[in-house]
């Protein structure tokens, strides 16, 4: 999908010129006047819908200049060691900074998503992070108004934007490559969704690697998908019981990595494992295991930075910021941090 620059936010003057009006009557609509005919205010309403035009609260409440200190998160979930962590960080850091954090889940819905924008927006945060979900097929995005946005952990299709996410492809790479040269032929990938980001980062960084030393990955060795531990579970259990099962299991995300060590321990199976994320259970592990170890100082430090330079200067083109991660090797009798 082609990326596009932002276009200014609509205005109340483009919603009046698309209706056909003056300005002062969009302003009665959208203030609930009764002097206004219910064919015209029907017209507006349509200029609004059509342009996606939010009338932020801020602009009926706060003089020019002033801000509210509130900042807006959006994220998946609030129960996941990996967004609890993020969500903590992005409090702390927003305390430094003199305001208030409001969080909220979009539950992966970009309906949602794009609802809770324009919500946050009208509540006058002066700056929004948001966990893009998937979805957007139309470029939506791209025409959001409201407040300053940057967007943490996944690259968001159909736009340029503000971006801080950890370098997920280079990531894989390296915990391949490392495999790769253990030895281990019969590397196994389990995986969630890998048509969208990070998981295509992550599952093109598994194909290229085996392809580089001529490998060609067998497709009953991976399996993708994956939303809950359990279905990770039963499939690496039915790759551990074939004529040819695995010497390692590489996969995605905590959750899924509770799915395959499961297996792993169900069938007694003597396997390397690898994930590109880290859990707190990980030193239970029954076999060794590499995990990639991700800085949430950091990437909060970016995303905060990125955030209010945007506040700041709503001119100046977006940028994405790829951070390095480093990763933790841990066996059954003992663990070590790699250097990354």
């Amino acid at each position: 999908m082609s990326r596009n620059l932002q276009p200014k936010p609509p205005t109340i003057k483009d919603v009046a010129v698309l209706a056909g009006v003056s300005m002062s009557t969009v302003s009665r609509v959208l203030n609930g006047s009764a002097a206004v005919q219910s064919e015209t205010a029907e017209r507006v309403r349509r200029a609004v819908t059509q342009l996606d035009f939010v009338l932020s609260a801020s602009a009926r409440s706060l003089r020019p200049g002033v801000r509210s200190m509130t900042w807006g998160l959006l994220v998946d979930a609030v129960e996941s060691h990996y967004f609890s962590t993020l969500i903590a960080e992005l409090d702390r850091a927003a305390q430094d900074h003199g305001s208030t954090l409001l969080v909220s889940v979009t539950q992966k819905e970009w309906a949602r998503e794009k609802h809770l924008i324009k919500e946050m927006s009208s509540r006058r945060v002066d700056g929004l992070f948001v966990v893009p979900a998937n979805g957007d097929v139309l470029g939506e995005r791209s025409r959001l108004s409201g407040a300053p946005i940057v967007y943490v952990d996944r690259i968001p299709s159909g736009v340029v934007a503000d971006v801080v996410t950890f370098d997920y492809y280079k990531a894989m790479a390296e915990i391949v490559e490392e495999l790769w040269v253990q030895g281990h032929r019969r590397m196994a990938f389990i995986g969630g969704e890998v048509d969208t980001d990070p998981g295509s980062r992550r599952y093109a960084a598994w194909n290229d690697v085996l392809r580089r030393h001529g490998g060609t990955p067998d497709p009953d060795l991976v399996s993708v998908g994956h939303l809950v531990a359990g279905t990770a579970t039963e499939a690496v259990a039915g790759m551990l019981r074939s004529d040819r099962p695995p010497t390692a299991v590489v996969t995605t995300t905590g959750l899924l990595l509770l799915g395959v060590l499961r297996a792993i321990a169900l069938e007694g199976a003597d396997i390397e494992a690898a994930c590109t994320e880290e859990i707190d259970s990980a030193f239970l592990s029954p076999v060794p295991l590499t995990l990639v170890a991700a800085d949430f100082t950091l990437l909060v430090s970016n995303a905060v930075e990125l955030l209010t330079a945007r506040i700041e200067n709503a001119g100046e083109p977006p940028t994405t910021r790829l951070l390095p991660t480093g990763r933790v090797r841990l066996d059954p009798l003992r663990s070590s941090t790699l250097p990354s």
